[in-house]
């Protein structure tokens, strides 16, 4: 089983942290849910009173940072303030030459006790099972001096929660069975659910939001719809699979980018038929294949779906598909018919087991 490589604290003990005052020198922050990524960043900015700053304590950068600028306003004492405040989004160490790198270490070695940090990671992706060698430099370093915190989706349970909280907040009532509903729909990422909930309350205004007003205003996510629409070429139902490949034809995805979602969700069909062959668990099954979070849940669900399958069956399914994939980069036929026609040769393989 493949295991993260740094030492994370728990999202916990960060809360508990900055609700009794303590700060740390620096933070790392990062994780598939931006939401709370971007939520903690902002906390912590705001205890080391970076919100109520005039500039001369408080510096925000995106991206690699110029380390002789970030040195200079880092290693200054305070303005009138208790702290000096960096906050940093996305800032790739990759893109980093070496000089600039090991700079930035060693400031972040030599961090003031009047300075906070936080590098704040929401639009890159890190891989902490296998990271890159100066990412992982740079999060060890943070990781002697301050805190590395991980927040991944939580469990649709929760999110759902979280929906029916703040749908009743703006007046409206959100039933369990419909948040649940719009969890799935959203991934469960926080940073959708928070945006259509108040979509949907500013259409509904009060009252109950029912669950054709949901799924009328609430586009699927197209990993989500992907794995639906698996789902129904495996029961071999054709004429539904082709109405979900219409719906997102309608909501304007690219045949290629449906096509890839696809053949995704037909990968972990049959890794989760290995799965099951070796007499493993969904749980245990997707902590070895490093699936966590969104992923994990949907991998759960792929479980359910393959029960009955055979094996035989979804390795001609990953055939047809790698079949299709090679046309649309090789074909002139319309890649929308190439789609179609994969659809329903899958849907026959499992019509006739």
């Amino acid at each position: 089983m493949a295991k993260q490589v740094f030492a994370l604290t728990a999202e916990a003990t960060l809360k508990a942290e900055l609700k009794s005052g303590k700060l740390r020198q620096v933070y790392y922050l990062y994780g598939e849910e931006t939401f709370l990524t971007r939520m903690y960043a902002d906390r912590i900015v705001a205890a080391a009173g970076g919100e109520q700053s005039d500039g001369l304590n408080f510096m925000k950068l995106r991206g690699a940072p110029d380390p002789h600028s970030l040195s200079d306003f880092a290693e200054s004492l305070p303005f009138f303030a208790e702290h000096k405040c960096v906050k940093i989004t996305d800032l790739d160490a990759e893109d980093m030459d070496n000089d600039s790198h090991k700079e930035l270490l060693k400031l972040i070695d030599e961090l003031p006790e009047t300075t906070v940090m936080v590098i704040c990671q929401t639009g890159l992706e890190i891989d902490d099972v296998k990271p890159k060698a100066k990412t992982k430099k740079l999060i060890q370093t943070v990781e002697k001096r301050g805190m590395v915190c991980k927040f991944q989706y939580m469990t649709a349970e929760m999110t759902a929660a979280m929906a029916a909280k703040k749908a009743q907040k703006m007046g409206c009532t959100l039933s369990p069975e419909n948040a649940t509903h719009l969890s799935g729909l959203c991934g469960r990422s926080l940073t959708l659910i928070q945006n259509e909930v108040e979509k949907l309350c500013s259409c509904q205004q009060s009252g109950e939001i029912t669950r054709e007003l949901i799924d009328a205003l609430t586009p699927k996510l197209l990993d989500a719809s992907a794995y639906d629409l698996s789902t129904s070429i495996l029961a071999g139902k054709t004429a539904d699979a082709l109405k979900m490949m219409d719906e997102l034809f309608q909501q304007r995805e690219e045949p290629i980018l449906i096509l890839s979602a696809l053949s995704g969700a037909f990968v972990d069909n049959y890794r989760a038929k290995l799965a099951q062959n070796a007499r493993k668990g969904s749980q245990q099954a997707a902590a070895d294949f490093g699936y966590y979070g969104g992923r994990a849940y949907y991998f759960g669900k792929t479980c359910t779906a393959v029960r009955n399958i055979p094996e035989d069956n979804l390795k001609r399914c990953l055939e047809v598909l790698f079949r299709t994939n090679l046309l649309m980069n090789s074909s002139k036929t319309d890649e929308r018919i190439l789609l179609e026609r994969a659809v329903i040769e899958l849907s026959a393989i499992n019509r006739r087991r």
